[in-house]
């Protein structure tokens, strides 16, 4: 079951990009996690006494956390729309059950909600 309003060209189409976007945002995640020295793979690697360094550290890992968490939830959004593809419903918002906008669809394949 295709929303009426999208063809089956098109569908195809944001799949292929949400994938990509889903391949590109891995990657992402695996270099910061593989970049940080204080993540928990690579904590105990190297250790500060200096209290400015160890300052700066803090916030470098703290900020790669923000970054990744971001990548986890952009992940989670590509994926949900991955899902409504398999499940024939990419295209319509979740809330109002109404039609998304194709325009919205074409800049954020990823939107599983209309904008009011």
């Amino acid at each position: 079951m295709k929303p009426r309003h999208l063809s089956e060209e098109f569908v195809q189409k944001s799949k292929a990009l949400l994938l990509e976007k889903e391949k590109n945002l891995i990657h992402e995640k695996e270099q910061l996690l593989k970049e940080n020295p204080f993540s928990a793979e690579n904590a105990g690697e190297e250790s500060s006494e200096d209290l400015e360094e160890a300052m700066l550290t803090d916030n470098a890992d703290e900020l790669s956390d923000i970054r990744v968490g971001a990548i986890d939830e952009a992940l989670e959004q590509v994926r949900k729309a991955l899902a409504k593809i398999e499940e024939g419903t990419y295209g319509i918002c979740e809330k109002t059950g109404e039609p998304i906008d194709v325009a919205r669809l074409e800049a954020y394949p990823e939107a599983t909600t209309a904008v009011d």
